[in-house]
């Protein structure tokens, strides 16, 4: 195979060794590349293409998530929960609020999670600190389901990685805390 032009994906068979020969009649003559502006084009297109797929595939998880701990937050709901979770919450160097992220990403997803964690104001350590939390312990209800078809008990294993996730935050809160 020989390669023709700036398209990577551009190529044709390797001409034969000897004179060249014509083309034979009713052959299609061989089409020019398409050159860098072509490629570039193309490439652009399904770059765009796919960086807004991506986006509205994280916007309609993250805007509503954002969106109901504001309500919450207004309703008194999240200062209830505050009150609640502030013990546990404590131990790893956060918020009571932030039990709310917590639990959206513990039962949703990490985006979700990541839209109800930008309501509330936590500084850059406290939002590590969450973060490790919710990506060791995220979508616990899909995944458990998934393992128990897969012969697991997900329910224990959805409570090993909360508590692991618990851990690894407390101990990510205490080494920052020595820096």
């Amino acid at each position: 195979m020989e390669y023709t032009g700036d398209d990577p994906t551009s190529v044709r068979p390797a001409a034969a060794p000897g004179p060249p020969s014509a083309a034979p009649s009713g052959a299609p003559s061989p089409q020019p590349a398409p050159g860098l502006g072509g490629g570039l084009r193309r490439d652009l297109r399904i770059g765009v293409k796919a960086g807004l797929q991506t986006f509205w595939e994280l916007a309609r998880v993250m805007i509503p998530a954002y969106g109901a701990t504001l309500v919450l937050e207004r309703l008194g709901v999240i200062q209830w929960l505050a009150q609640l979770a502030r013990p546990l919450m404590s131990l790893l160097g956060l918020p009571g609020d932030a039990a709310v992220p917590l639990m959206v990403g513990y039962v949703l997803n990490i985006y979700a999670a990541v839209g109800a964690m930008q309501a509330l104001d936590l500084s850059a350590q406290q939002i590590t600190v969450l973060a490790i939390a919710i990506l060791i312990g995220h979508n616990l209800l899909v995944e458990g389901a998934v393992l128990h078809k897969a012969g697991m008990n997900g329910f224990a294993f959805g409570v090993l990685r909360v508590v692991a996730g618990l851990a690894a935050a407390a101990v990510a809160n205490l080494l920052m805390g020595l820096f």
